[in-house]
């Protein structure tokens, strides 16, 4: 029996029993008489024969969760461990002691799909109950190794108590039809106590030709404003001292509310104390351009990290276009020159795919001479996955040992350079909020820099979750290490009060065309021409410096000379 996406009562979409997991009854369990002549059973031998009642009473077993996948998966996995443990069961990190394993699954590359499977599939051999979540089954609910397991929908993540009850029973479980966005004020349980991801919006406005991630997410779906601000202010009082704002583009909320992401930004650093910070989530470049001078404000602000993810993926006009990616190279450059100018410091993250479908070698050369452009700190390095059901699926892939060749001159030219040799003996202002253990230094705090630049540090218990100022000593490929100089710096500043006070409107009109620097600039003008930011009002406008419109003006006045003269003549 299958089910309907607009069926909402659990009973209806229980589609039976599972083969591999028989109900246990008492009598299975029941204390065999011992035989005349023969040894007494054991203490440990008698407990093996007791019934298990206990197990068979809702909200007491022990659950194993793993999460595959972006921040947003993480966050969704973390609200449904906090309903499950507000309900009675037990989260835990050994998945052979768990009666069921819960698994959040993600469905951008082959690699997480694969890995994902793998796991189902031993579990299922292990006759442990199963519930799968995540994009994978949402965005493909056919696939064969999810059949006979119970699965729930990414907007039905607020119902994995009751998913998880009927699955312990012994029923399969099909809850993925769509419906409107879960509570942002759902229990939680955090895999780091000090950060709190909340998700702004779900869905994205792309229709990317490699992606699957919109089959699974959907449209755009964004969070109300004050929903989202209220969620920050509650997780502050429980003592987080870290927001990260995520989605499938950050850059995109709102659109479908009458909002934006810069207005939203702001209402968020208003409400946050002086020793909470806020990380901004991935977004791509269309819509970050209509907010630059209003990003660029917020990411100098005291209290939020000068980060930001912004996916490229190919250095190429001819490859983006395949992609669907929907802006050029000159616009991504400049999202980027922008912000590296007016954001002191400033992390820009960004990903490539190496070898997309009819990607020639010198197409694939411009996108090794963006990387040593821009020697961009963090780089998403992928090879490309064809998934099915995509438009690139069918496109004239490239050569498997090309495509490999691709991903290694990146790799080495990534490797090749180093990002922080300019912090060597400075002083920084650091927040810790992690620590992580290698077999040469031990355990390590883990902090960032304003500029979210990782710091190692010696590792104190009591450092964790605060802000201290330290003496850099070392600048590696991957992190800097220093230190500590001030163990209680001053995190006020009067400042702050009037920060959005002082120039910038962030709340800047929405554009017509979040493709389009305009409607009126052509992709060939942009391609031909210098692109530069200037400042008009206020506002950030984009102008181009064009040797053709300053021929056109120049013959312009020459024929007006021309005409004026000839009349003086003939007259």
């Amino acid at each position: 029996m299958s089910c309907d996406n607009d069926l909402q009562d659990i009973e209806d979409l229980i589609v039976g029993d599972l083969a591999e997991a028989p109900r246990k009854t008492f009598k299975d369990h029941a204390v065999k008489k011992a035989l005349k002549k023969k040894k007494e059973p054991t203490q440990k031998e008698e407990k093996e024969y007791e019934p298990n009642l206990i197990q068979n009473v809702p909200g007491t077993q022990k659950i194993f969760v793993k999460t595959f996948g972006c921040s947003h998966n993480i966050s969704d996995s973390e609200f449904m461990m906090g309903q499950l443990a507000d309900y009675g069961y037990e989260i835990t990190e050994n998945a052979q002691e768990a009666d069921l394993v819960l698994v959040n699954s993600c469905t951008v590359k082959n690699p997480s799909q694969e890995a994902f499977v793998n796991l189902v599939e031993k579990n299922k051999g292990d006759r442990k109950p199963i519930v799968v979540a995540g994009c994978v089954p949402q965005g493909d609910k056919n696939i064969p190794q999810i059949e006979d397991v119970s699965v729930i929908g990414v907007t039905q993540i607020d119902r994995i108590v009751e998913v998880v009850e009927e699955t312990l029973k012994g029923n399969r479980v099909r809850l993925i039809g769509k419906k409107e966005l879960p509570s942002l004020d759902l229990p939680k349980i955090r895999k780091n106590k000090f950060i709190e991801i909340v998700p702004i919006n779900t869905g994205c406005l792309g229709s990317c030709t490699y992606c699957k991630t919109r089959h699974a997410r959907g449209k755009l779906g964004s969070y109300q404003p004050e929903a989202i601000v209220k969620r920050v202010k509650d997780v502050v009082e429980e003592g987080v001292k870290e927001i990260w704002i995520t989605s499938e583009d950050t850059g995109a909320y709102g659109r479908d509310i009458g909002s934006n992401i810069a207005e939203l930004l702001k209402n968020i650093v208003n409400s946050l104390p002086a020793e909470v910070m806020l990380r901004v989530g991935m977004t791509n470049p269309p819509y970050i351009l209509e907010h630059l001078e209003a990003i660029a404000k917020v990411l100098n602000h005291p209290r939020v990290y000068a980060f930001l993810h912004i996916p490229v993926q190919a250095g190429n006009n001819t490859v983006l276009d395949k992609m669907n990616r929907e802006y050029t190279v000159e616009e991504f450059e400049t999202v980027c020159d922008y912000l590296i100018k007016h954001v002191p410091d400033i992390t820009i993250a960004t990903d490539i795919i190496c070898g997309f479908p009819e990607e020639t070698p010198e197409e694939f050369e411009d996108t090794l001479k963006l990387v040593r452009k821009y020697k961009f700190p963090i780089l998403n390095i992928s090879q490309f996955y064809s998934r099915p059901g995509t438009v690139a699926a069918k496109m004239q892939k490239v050569q498997s040992k090309d495509v490999k060749a691709r991903s290694t001159a990146v790799t080495q030219l990534f490797e090749s350079y180093t990002c922080y040799d300019h912090l060597n003996g400075t002083e920084q202002l650091i927040w810790i909020r992690d620590k992580e253990f290698n077999k040469k230094t031990g355990t390590m705090l883990v902090g960032h820099t304003k500029g979210y630049v990782k710091v190692l540090l010696p590792f104190e218990e009591e450092l964790l979750g605060k802000a201290v100022k330290v003496k850099v000593t070392e600048a590696h490929k991957w992190h800097i290490t220093g230190t500590i100089i001030d163990r209680n710096p001053n995190l006020e500043d009067e400042k702050v009060e009037k920060y959005f006070d002082e120039s910038t409107d962030v709340s800047q009109n929405q554009s017509t065309s979040p493709s389009k620097l305009s409607e009126n600039e052509s992709t060939e003008e942009v391609v031909e021409n210098k692109t530069v930011v200037e400042e008009e009002g206020g506002n950030v406008a984009v102008k181009k410096e064009s040797n053709v419109a300053n021929l056109f003006l120049i013959l312009g006045a020459l024929f007006l000379v021309l005409s004026f003269a000839g009349k003086v003549l003939f007259e």
